[in-house]
C-alpha cells in the first residue's frame, strides 16, 4: 500500500528544488491513459516530478490512485494530490504562464468555467511543446487525445489494491472458454446489428460476453443471440445513447467511481476471452476502448501483471 502521507510530505519538501509536470488529462479512458503516458515519458526525459490529477478526468472523476498504482513506487510519480499541495504549485513559475495561480483544485463546475475562460480570452492551449525543456518550475498539460500510448502506460501500472479484490470477484464467474464482443454505440456509433449478424455463426452455442456503453445494444444482444449463453461483466445504465464520459450531470463521486471500475472490469474480461470480436465504428476506425481491449486480448500476460496474479 502506498503511504500517501509520506508521498505528499516528500512532494512538499521538494517544491523548492524540483521541477514538476501537472498532468490533467481530458477525454475517455483511452485518451486519459494516452495523455498520462505522454507526460510520463516527458517527465522522465527532462527530470520532472509527474503529478497526475484525474479528479476532473471524464474517465475517472477521482484520484488516479483509486484505480492504479505504479509498479515501481517512487516520489517521482504522484497519483493523487491534495488541496494544500495544489496551493503550493500555484505559487510556482508556470507554463502556460496564463495558468499560474489558476490550477487550484476548484469544484468541477467552477474549474470548467475558469479553464474555458482562459482559452477564450488568451487563446492559450493548455499544454506545452513536448520536444523542448522549460525553465519554468511547473508545466501544465490539460488536453485530450487518443492513440496507442496507453499500451505503454499499462506496462508501468498495476491495479490499485483498493479495487483489485472487486475486479477479481466480479470476473470470477467467467470460465476459461468464452467468446466476447465489444460495441461502442454512444458518441461513437457502430452498425451493431449488421456486426452481430456477421459473427452470429461464430458465436452460436457459445458463452458470449457482451460489453457495450449502450444498454440498447445489450438488450438487442440478449434477444438476437438466442442460442448463446450471454455473459455480462458490468452493469450498463440506460443513458439514452449519451456517453458516460461526456455526461454533464454531476453525479456522486461513488457513482463515477463505480462506472470507472466497470470500465476496467470490462477491459479485463474482454482481454481474457478465448476469442474477441470488435468492430470499427461508423467513422471507419476502432474506438480507443476497443483498441485497449484488443491489446489486452493479444497480450494476456499484461492482464496478469495488472492484477498481480502472475510473477514478473
Amino acid at each position: 500500500m502506498i503511504n500517501r502521507t509520506s508521498t505528499l510530505q516528500g512532494l512538499s519538501q521538494s517544491l523548492n528544488v524540483e521541477k514538476f509536470l501537472l498532468c490533467r488529462p481530458r477525454g475517455g479512458l483511452n485518451d486519459t491513459l494516452c495523455q498520462i503516458e505522454r507526460c510520463w515519458g516527458y517527465a522522465e526525459k527532462f527530470g520532472r516530478i509527474l503529478i497526475i490529477d484525474t479528479k476532473q478526468s471524464a474517465a475517472f472523476h477521482g484520484n488516479f490512485s483509486d484505480f492504479f498504482q505504479p509498479k515501481t513506487i517512487s516520489h517521482r510519480f504522484v497519483f493523487e494530490l491534495r488541496r494544500q499541495q495544489l496551493a503550493m504549485l500555484n505559487k510556482l513559475t508556470c507554463f502556460p504562464s496564463e495558468m499560474r495561480g489558476n490550477i487550484s483544485n476548484f469544484g468541477m463546475k467552477r474549474w470548467y468555467r475558469i479553464r474555458n475562460a482562459i482559452a477564450r480570452k488568451t487563446n492559450v492551449r493548455r499544454t506545452f511543446d513536448f520536444s523542448k525543456d522549460y525553465d519554468e518550475a511547473l508545466l501544465v498539460h490539460n488536453v485530450g487525445g487518443g492513440g496507442d500510448l496507453s499500451f505503454d502506460l499499462l506496462r508501468r501500472l498495476v491495479i490499485s489494491e483498493r479495487i483489485r479484490p472487486i475486479i477479481l470477484q466480479r470476473i470470477s464467474h467467467l470460465n476459461d472458454d468464452y467468446f466476447a464482443v465489444h460495441v461502442r454505440n454512444t458518441d461513437l456509433q457502430t452498425f451493431y446489428k449488421e456486426f452481430f449478424h456477421k459473427i452470429s455463426l461464430d458465436v452460436k452455442n457459445k458463452s458470449l460476453l457482451v460489453c457495450s456503453d449502450d444498454a440498447a445494444v445489450l438488450s438487442y444482444a440478449r434477444s438476437y443471440f438466442d442460442s448463446s449463453r450471454i455473459l455480462l461483466s458490468s452493469t450498463c445504465s440506460d443513458e439514452r445513447g449519451k456517453p458516460l464520459h461526456k455526461k454533464r450531470v454531476f453525479r456522486s463521486s461513488r457513482w463515477h467511481k463505480e462506472r470507472a471500475i466497470d470500465a476496467i472490469i470490462d477491459l479485463i474480461a474482454l482481454g481474457q476471452s478465448t476469442k474477441l470480436f470488435v468492430s470499427n465504428v461508423t467513422k471507419g476506425h476502432l474506438s480507443g476502448f476497443s483498441r485497449l481491449a484488443q491489446h489486452l486480448f493479444e497480450n494476456k500476460d499484461l492482464i496478469g501483471s495488472l492484477l498481480k496474479t502472475t510473477p514478473e
